[in-house]
């Protein structure tokens, strides 16, 4: 048996064992809803998810509707949903817009900040859909782990996936650290309230995403980096390390995504440059912007011209606000909004850089 497979059941195991001791030395445990779980099945589909700690299951055809519980995710909606369609990988990383763009990251789970952010800075209006118009609205990687809301962030980022083209604007979620962790069965950040769910539903939380769930396979057809105008946006950095085996982001995004699964194709024709990639140095991981000993402006310089672009946007750093460096070559967007008490998005309006703060104020960079 593969460490691949070992690993999650001992964890599993172990959080049964937690529940059972909870159950001994506590008066009740937490009471909590969760879900809901899509997965694919012959020309149906099965529904699971946790309506007040019990695990409730339930099979459906595709266009059929499914009448589910209030207090699970409230931006699930079977009319954004192509159930017929598997999600496939994007192939577009390239784009350009006239209109304002707007990018945030390492939400972590923080479902009520996130929303607030950007219902004040009109993104979203009160009922959670799309405002933004043409704009396009890019979350840097990281929705999973640290906080107890991520299903509900997954399916309200993919609901604006599904909305905001219809108005002319797009949507870009790209993969950060945590959904491959997370993706590939490395469970070590994973918020106590999901240890219940793994616990009750008797399935390791990699395995409510896998490629035959419906969020798995979505999460599976996303980028690890593009570009928007003279942009490029990935989650941890560019390493010069990593330019020097390719600057190619189509490289990148194709063996990121088949790196989740393993897939042979990657392994036999790119097992070098697919080690990297998971490395402190690789784009998922890399923090080295914010270490001056390691990139100066001069690296900087370098760096952007060996991707043909004037910006770089990051996340993964934690900061308390958005940070620039270099004039606004490199920007850290990681504003901590893991710790669920406040954040700010970058939103770039007719060639400027703005700090937008949860209070809907625009502070220019």
């Amino acid at each position: 048996m593969s460490k691949k497979i070992i690993f999650p059941l001992i964890l599993l195991l172990t959080w049964t064992s937690f529940s059972i001791l909870d159950a001994q030395t506590k008066p009740s445990k937490p009471v909590f809803s969760d879900g809901p779980y899509l997965f694919y099945k012959d020309h149906g589909v099965v529904a699971k998810w946790m309506e007040n700690n019990q695990l409730q299951e339930r099979t459906f055809n595709i266009g059929e509707d499914i009448d589910l519980p209030k207090g699970l995710s409230p931006d699930f909606d079977l009319h954004f949903e192509d159930l017929e369609n598997r999600p496939v990988r994007q192939e577009e990383i390239n784009f350009t817009t006239n209109g304002p763009i707007v990018a945030l990251s390492d939400v972590h789970g923080q479902y009520l900040v996130t929303l607030k952010l950007l219902r004040e800075n009109r993104i979203i209006d009160e009922n959670n859909n799309w405002i933004f118009g043409n704009g396009h609205l890019v979350l840097v990687g990281d929705i999973f782990d640290r906080g107890d809301q991520v299903t509900e962030l997954l399916w309200f980022f993919h609901k604006l996936e599904k909305q905001a083209p219809k108005s002319g604007g797009r949507v870009h979620v790209l993969l950060g650290n945590h959904e491959l962790m997370i993706l590939t069965g490395d469970l070590r950040y994973v918020h106590k309230k999901y240890r219940y769910t793994m616990a009750i539903m008797q399935t390791p939380l990699n395995e409510l995403f896998n490629k035959d769930s419906y969020l798995g396979a979505w999460l599976r057809s996303r980028p690890l980096a593009i570009t928007i105008n003279d942009m490029a946006f990935v989650h941890g950095g560019f390493s010069e390390l990593l330019l020097q085996k390719t600057n190619s982001l189509k490289t990148i995004n194709r063996l990121g995504q088949k790196s989740i699964d393993m897939e042979p194709d990657a392994i036999d024709q790119d097992s070098s440059l697919l080690d990297f990639l998971g490395t402190l140095d690789g784009p998922l991981w890399y923090r080295g912007y914010f270490d001056k000993e390691q990139v100066s402006k001069r690296n900087a310089d370098g760096i952007l011209k060996k991707l043909g672009k004037k910006h770089i946007i990051v996340g993964h750093t934690s900061h308390e606000a958005i940070v620039s460096l270099f004039g606004n070559k490199i920007i850290g967007v990681d504003s901590s909004i893991k710790f669920g008490k406040r954040g700010e998005i970058l939103i770039v309006d007719r060639g400027d850089f703005y700090r937008g703060t949860v209070q809907g104020e625009r502070i220019k960079l």
